[in-house]
């Protein structure tokens, strides 16, 4: 396989779930090229995903619902699935979620942000978080320790989350 024609099926791969169904290569080549002139543009301008990113999880340790619904998509349509595999499909699913998590004072979240990328109007950001009880003693224990894929896109200009996959990293076997 030649270097063109591999670039072609990366595209292809990055861009496949993004492109409307009978896309051809040539126009994932294209958002391939826009892509890179985007990253091009996004080494001289900083970007927002980080902010939008940063403000989505301060709110969630705010347990602030009006912010962190400033944060996603204003579409009907947000995919989560939550550490169980149980997975919610609508906007309006992932706020009750919240309403009743926020409910509970006795939680925190502590955050790692390991990796955020952009890739045209879609930006992706793995997030490391320790999901932490309050304890009879007032000390906080961890729960769980999880990966977050959150995946945003550009809706009138600003980055709203559309995608978020929990994965539980397991403990390590113990001696």
């Amino acid at each position: 396989m030649n270097l063109s024609r591999r670039l072609i099926f990366v595209a292809t791969l990055s861009y496949g779930a993004l492109l409307p169904a009978g896309a051809t290569e040539a126009s994932a080549a294209g958002l391939a090229a826009a892509d890179a002139s985007a990253h091009e543009a996004s080494a001289t301008v900083p970007s927002s995903l980080r902010s939008a990113l940063d403000r989505h999880l301060a709110a969630i340790n705010a347990r602030d619902l009006d912010a962190l619904l400033d944060t996603v998509t204003h579409g009907d349509k947000l995919t989560v699935i939550l550490p169980d595999g149980k997975v919610l499909e609508t906007r309006e699913q992932y706020r009750q979620l919240h309403v009743d998590w926020f409910k509970d004072a006795d939680w925190r979240m502590v955050f790692e942000v390991q990796d955020v990328r952009e890739f045209g109007a879609a930006g992706i950001a793995r997030v490391k978080y320790d999901s932490q009880a309050k304890e009879a003693s007032g000390r906080y224990a961890s729960r769980r320790v999880a990966l977050l894929s959150l995946v945003f896109a550009r809706e009138r200009g600003e980055w709203r989350l559309v995608y978020d996959q929990n994965t539980v990293i397991p403990a390590p076997a113990s001696s």
